[in-house]
């Protein structure tokens, strides 16, 4: 029994030993010469691994700019005769409007002339093109309206003495009142105490990048073209969701360089779309506020990802 099992023993031992001789062989020999050969043939017998394609700055930027200034906006508000008070007013002066758009690259369509002079005019459609026209119709209405926000915010109670100084009130040159004696002068939208107060707290939300300011505090054009545009949506019960939707693309009709860049930075550095992004959200001090926003554009330069786009209207 023992004699047998050492010859067992010895057997495998000289069984290991010639196992692992082939292995090596196998290894080290007949493997490496089997890879180069189906190489030299143009075989792989592995996938080589296929590198990420960069992406194009410059299609991301045009696919980004398409989702952020659509071809036009339908607002989702009628003006009525809004504009037609505002004219019998002397809050717009129609002959002075109608001079700024006389040009040739620059003249209104029969759509928006209706705007100045017929109350049945159906909702308002806001494009690139006319975006500036739009901001100078709700811009007077903004201004002199009377509302809680005028009276009650912080150009009616803070700043009640000066309050020609700003550029929304002292800017505004194209009525035959000056802009200062506009300030909260007509009833030209009437809105309950409950509508008030809806205003009020959408508009302490939504800021714009020319400032630090909210619309609650409309010192330029764009504030009060803002305000204009709550005044009309809310007494024609829009939606808060809604509002704040329609609102963001105004702003980016009026701002286009600072919301495509931050629709690159919530695409690029937070992975998500224009289209999931919470308006009210961008709308806030973080991203449309002039300081808000500097942070933003100050982050897309450090990754030399900042888009050029042609700019919007200026205060």
């Amino acid at each position: 029994m023992r004699v047998g099992r050492k010859i067992k023993e010895k057997n495998n031992f000289f069984l290991g030993i010639l196992t692992g001789a082939l292995s090596v062989i196998l290894i080290t020999i007949l493997i490496p010469s089997f890879i180069a050969r189906t190489q030299i043939a143009g075989i792989s017998i592995f996938p080589k691994p296929q590198p990420t394609p960069s992406p194009d700055p410059a299609k991301i930027q045009a696919l980004v700019t398409k989702e952020v200034l659509p071809d036009k906006l339908d607002l989702g508000v009628s003006i009525g005769d809004t504009v037609i008070k505002m004219i019998k007013d002397g809050a717009i002066d129609k002959d002075k409007l109608l001079q700024v758009y006389s040009g040739q690259n620059n003249s209104l369509t029969t759509n928006e002339k209706q705007l100045l002079d017929n109350p049945d005019n159906g909702k308002l459609t806001v494009t690139p093109q006319n975006a500036s026209f739009i901001l100078n119709l709700l811009w007077p209405l903004g201004i002199s309206n009377k509302t809680a926000v005028l009276a009650k915010g912080p150009m009616g109670t803070q700043y009640k003495n000066d309050v020609g100084n700003f550029a929304s009130t002292g800017g505004w040159t194209l009525g035959k009142i000056p802009g200062e004696e506009l300030f909260n002068k007509f009833n030209l939208i009437q809105l309950t105490p409950q509508q008030e107060q809806e205003i009020t707290e959408i508009s302490q939300n939504i800021y714009r990048p020319c400032c630090g300011n909210s619309t609650y505090f409309p010192d330029c054009n764009h504030g009060a073209a803002m305000l204009g545009f709550l005044e009309l949506a809310v007494s024609q019960e829009m939606p808060k969701d809604e509002i704040y939707k329609k609102a963001l693309v105004l702003n980016s009709y009026w701002f286009p360089q600072t919301y495509v860049e931050n629709a690159l930075y919530f695409k690029t550095q937070k992975g998500i779309s224009w289209d999931k992004v919470d308006p009210k959200v961008v709308l806030g001090a973080n991203y449309s506020s002039g300081t808000g926003f500097a942070q933003i554009d100050k982050e897309l330069q450090s990754k030399e990802i900042v888009p050029k786009v042609n700019s919007g209207s200026s205060c």
